[in-house]
């Protein structure tokens, strides 16, 4: 038995086993990634080479791994770390494939000459493919190990309630120990052993936290270390402004901040004040954000990057943003995007590396971004439909996007003549208001009246969804006594070149 680098790991096993398998399991937030690193740094520290497959981005790697206080960008420079990423689609890839096993071949000569003394793979879920419960990949991946003769720690993603994959079968049956990471109350973590064949199975978990600096340790070493060395402090002397869309800030998104930096809050400053940011020697602003506040947050970053030297913007709440809003306010000037059920660490790390980035300007968006472009324009209670120039604002903004999501634009043009002698113009509002209480104005969906027709776009819609939104305003229409409707579709992106020259949207 060798230590592993995990304090809870080698307290419950006694270490682990060189050249076998020890599979880590954990639903989000347990810790698992943070484990890899510390399992990785036990082998850089002994002038050993060591590898990580990762699905995490190099950047949000190197962060978790600054604010466990572990260093990995002299063991990448000097070769003794390898991190490899998950290509995309690679489970689809390794499902499709005629021999898992060529492809992995390809990873064992991107992992270079050297055979790493310990490798971990964080998560190893993609080499279950996703074509169902053939096991095919992980008995490729148990020969690749074996043959590797590498100590290795396998993380996979599971709830503490749910049953085993049973693609996971090869790898279990090859596994020295399989353990599982469990969040407890505040900042408490367990480790729980659920098989071991080097030792007894403890009849109680292992309690563990994840401090900034310190990694993974036992509650009692970090008191221990804390009576000791009253110097050694968690606490970063930089400032944040927080700055609170709804009523009051987040309790929660405050009891994390308060934890590693000294924090000015204030309420959020309406449109037309101003934004008082003069006089604060401040290293990162934290938007708190509600559910009714989103609108207002994502205006507020809007007003932020357009000043002068401005420092890391972050958002931040207690529940994770719809993916149009945080596309939104990535677009409009966000350098991070935070919810605090994402877990503490995770949480402080990523907002640790957004502030000691600084800001970094979005890329140049045309037109310029506005929040009308996130929510139907309101005049008092009701909702209000967009102009010609509006609409066509918010089409742009969406095809200058790098993915665009799929949508379809239904238009519906009135009868030229309106019932009992009413004037043809005259449906038209009631057409629109018709479309608005139809369509889902809190997702995206955006309605304008455009010469002599209503349009609307649709978000996240295909064609058959549009098609059934169309005949459910068709039927209400009708109902109404009205003149049948002229109705075209434009899905996305075959019907993008019509759009284009219908609604003069041009993306440079």
């Amino acid at each position: 038995m060798i230590r592993s680098g995990v304090p809870p790991l080698d307290e419950a096993l006694g270490g682990v086993v060189p050249a076998r398998i020890h599979l880590l399991t954990g639903a989000l937030g347990t810790g698992k990634t943070a484990a890899c690193l510390q399992f990785i740094a036990a082998s850089l520290r002994a002038d050993e080479p060591a590898a990580m497959i990762t699905a995490d981005r190099g950047s949000d790697l190197r962060a978790l791994a600054l604010y466990l206080g572990i260093d990995i960008e002299s063991p990448l420079r000097s070769g003794l770390l390898q991190l490899v990423r998950y290509r995309p689609q690679f489970a689809a890839a390794l499902a499709a494939a005629r021999s898992p096993e060529r492809m992995l071949s390809d990873l064992r000569n991107m992992l270079g000459s050297q055979t790493p003394a310990r490798l971990a793979i964080d998560p190893l879920d993609p080499f279950l493919g996703d074509g169902g419960p053939v096991n095919a990949g992980s008995l490729a991946l148990v020969s690749f190990l074996d043959e590797l003769g590498v100590t290795s720690l396998l993380t996979h993603a599971s709830e503490p309630s749910g049953a085993f994959d049973r693609r996971l079968d090869p790898i279990i049956g090859r596994s020295v120990a399989v353990v599982r990471l469990e969040r407890g109350r505040g900042d408490l973590h367990y480790l729980r052993v659920l098989r071991s064949r080097v030792s007894d199975v403890p009849p109680e978990p292992v309690a563990f936290e994840i401090r900034r600096d310190g990694g993974i340790k036992s509650p009692q070493r970090i008191t221990q270390r804390e009576e000791d060395d009253q110097s050694l402090s968690s606490r970063s002397p930089r400032r944040l402004l927080v700055m609170h869309t709804g009523e009051k800030p987040s309790t929660e998104v405050l009891d994390l901040l308060n934890r590693d930096y000294e924090t000015v809050v204030r309420q959020a400053p309406a449109a037309d004040q101003a934004l008082g940011l003069g006089g604060d020697d401040i290293d990162g602003i934290v938007l708190s954000v509600t559910h009714d506040s989103v609108a207002a947050a994502l205006a507020l970053v809007c007003r932020l990057n357009e000043q002068p030297d401005i420092s890391s913007i972050v958002v931040a709440a207690r529940f994770n943003l719809r993916s149009i809003d945080r596309a939104h306010a990535l677009r409009a000037g966000a350098d991070e995007i935070l919810a605090t059920d994402m877990g503490a660490p995770e949480f402080l790390q990523r907002l640790a590396s957004s502030v000691s980035r600084g800001h970094v300007p979005p890329a140049g968006i045309t037109p310029a971004y506005s929040d009308k472009l996130i929510l139907q324009p309101r005049r008092g209670f009701m909702p209000s439909p967009l102009s010609r120039d509006e609409f066509a604002s918010a089409l742009a903004s969406h095809v200058t996007q790098d993915n665009p999501t799929q949508y379809t634009v239904v238009t519906f043009a009135p009868g030229h003549e309106g019932t009992n002698g009413e004037s043809p113009f005259l449906p038209l509002r009631h057409l629109s208001d018709v479309v608005m209480r139809a369509s889902r104005m809190k997702s995206g969906d955006l309605t304008a009246v455009i010469d002599d027709r209503v349009a609307i776009y649709l978000h996240g819609a295909q064609q058959d969804q549009a098609a059934a939104f169309a005949d459910r305003v068709k039927k209400v229409w009708a109902r109404r006594g009205h003149a049948p409707l002229t109705i075209e579709a434009f899905p996305y992106p075959s019907g993008e070149p019509t759009l284009r020259t219908m609604f003069e949207v041009t993306a440079e």
